[in-house]
């Protein structure tokens, strides 16, 4: 096979919706370290260091070394080359075997994309399928991440063979391309492409089917040149346009998943509410759903963005094919724009119309929850505030009883010092004479003035406390009576002033 060529055409994103317009995604060199890998496997030197040629590349003074720029270039559709030219690679030599290439980086859009072109330097040299080997296959499966959209690498050279046996050469050089990796392959479409026959491949991995990777291999029996030069762009924004579409309708599936997890989550709780919960059980509940209110809405949000996204790239998809698919060409290509792209966003629209609904269920949810705290709140509130009024009645009863006990303690003391001048006056009795027992007279009566002192603290004390009793009784009556003729602040009516 003559004229033989691999071209590896890789996307990924450079910005998501994530970032503000003036920043690129943190990942969005991810592609460019990629290639730096490759050149281990494929030694060419410029792939080690082709970053100096990169405009989205800028030399930083502090580390003294080319950092990625976290700026938005605000180009569209630009090439990323200073000279905006390819990026020659330098033979290098494998078993004899001569190999060259080119390094075409781009921007498109919001996507980084480079095609990697890798060919014998000698055109006219005959590659038998085998030899695929020297252009370390395996390695060209570049590793992706999750802003990663996809990679084609397509296959094509020159024979001279019967179109009857294009497909067998075609398998032939998939086996050999696959042949030290994991991959499975499958024929999912063949036709033509500029009158050459075309046959298009999907891969996947055991028990896991993989869409990120395509192989198409463009078999040349007809001794003709197709003028790929002239199609060039619209042929490659068709392989972005489509592993975009791919990729966003990816997307959409994961978030439909992750707004049914959501939603599951949202019945389970509706399942254990109960309107008699306590106060702080509904309050925990209401604080755990702004989360996931946020976590479904923004599923939702992303649902309607995949949407958007597969309308647009849908409709870049069929005019980039416009350019350069000819009838008689490979149908599957024209099927893609006008019946997948229509079934996914048919889908997605299903999609829509399961998860709006869930939205106002959790919105009246959140608000049902917001008002039964509210009033719980509002309860717990007057409770609390009666408590406090209780309480403040108590401390002010208490201090009602300690101002009267002091002041009739104070009357009855006074009352009592008002008889202990009785003492006082009986004192010129403490001089008549004191007669003592005697065996002539053992039982004598008291003295007068023992006598005056036990009648004094009797009489004082008697009628100290009956003072104390009365003026008590008068203080709490009249302090009762005061609090009862208050009116209570719930039943005063306006004043007519």
């Amino acid at each position: 096979m003559k004229n033989f060529s691999i071209s590896v055409c890789y996307f990924h994103l450079n910005q998501t919706l994530a970032e503000p317009p003036d920043r690129v995604s943190p990942t969005a060199d991810f592609i460019w370290g990629n290639l730096i890998k490759l050149s281990e496997k494929l030694p060419f030197s410029e792939l080690k260091d082709f970053k100096s040629q990169l405009v989205c590349y800028e030399f930083d003074e502090a580390s003294q070394a080319l950092k990625h720029q976290t700026k938005a270039l605000n180009l569209i559709n630009q090439w990323l080359t200073k000279e905006q030219q390819p990026i020659a690679l330098t033979a290098i030599h494998k078993n004899q075997l001569a190999i060259s290439g080119d390094l075409q980086p781009f921007l498109w859009h919001d996507t980084y994309a480079f095609d990697l072109t890798l060919s014998p330097a000698d055109n006219d040299r005959d590659i038998a399928a085998a030899e695929i080997d020297l252009f370390e296959p395996s390695s060209l499966f570049l590793e992706c991440s999750e802003n990663t959209l996809g990679e084609t690498i397509w296959l094509y050279g020159q024979t001279e063979i019967p179109d009857t046996e294009c497909q067998g050469v075609a398998d032939e050089l998939v086996i050999n391309l696959l042949k030290s990796t994991n991959f499975t392959f499958g024929l999912v479409a063949q036709g033509n492409l500029l009158k050459v026959p075309l046959f298009e491949y999907e891969i996947s991995q055991p028990n896991k089917p993989n869409k990120l990777y395509r192989i198409l291999v463009w078999i040349n029996n007809q001794g003709i040149s197709p003028d790929v030069t002239s199609v060039y762009d619209p042929l490659f924004n068709s392989l972005l346009t489509r592993h975009k579409i791919e990729y966003v309708y990816q997307q959409a599936q994961e978030s439909y998943i992750a707004a049914r997890k959501a939603y599951s989550e949202l019945e389970a709780k509706i399942k254990q509410f109960k309107q008699d919960k306590p106060l702080e059980e509904l309050q925990k509940l209401l604080e755990s759903m702004p989360e996931l209110s946020m976590q479904y809405q923004r599923q939702l949000r992303n649902l309607q963005g995949h949407y958007t996204t597969i309308k647009t790239n849908q409709l870049n998809y069929q005019t980039y094919l416009q350019k350069f698919w000819q009838p008689g060409d490979i149908p599957s290509w024209r099927e893609f724009g006008e019946n997948t792209c229509k079934r996914d966003l048919d889908q997605i629209e299903t999609y829509l119309s399961y998860i709006q609904p869930g939205k106002d269920l959790i919105g009246e949810f959140i608000n049902t929850l917001r008002g039964l705290v509210e009033i719980e709140q509002a309860k717990s509130d007057r409770q609390l505030q009666q408590t406090l009024q209780d309480k403040e009645e108590k401390e002010k009863e208490r201090d009602r009883n300690l101002q009267n006990t002091i002041q009739a303690v104070g009357t009855g003391i006074g009352v009592g010092v008002g008889f202990a001048g009785i003492v006082a006056a009986g004192y010129p009795l403490i001089e008549k004479p004191w007669d003592f027992p005697s065996p002539q007279h053992p039982l004598l009566p008291p003295h007068p003035f023992i006598i005056a002192v036990v009648l004094s603290c009797l009489s004082g004390g008697g009628l100290g406390w009956l003072a104390w009793f009365f003026t008590k009784r008068h203080l709490n009556s009249k302090s009762s009576d005061q609090q009862t003729s208050l009116p209570s602040p719930q039943n005063q009516l306006p004043s007519d002033g």
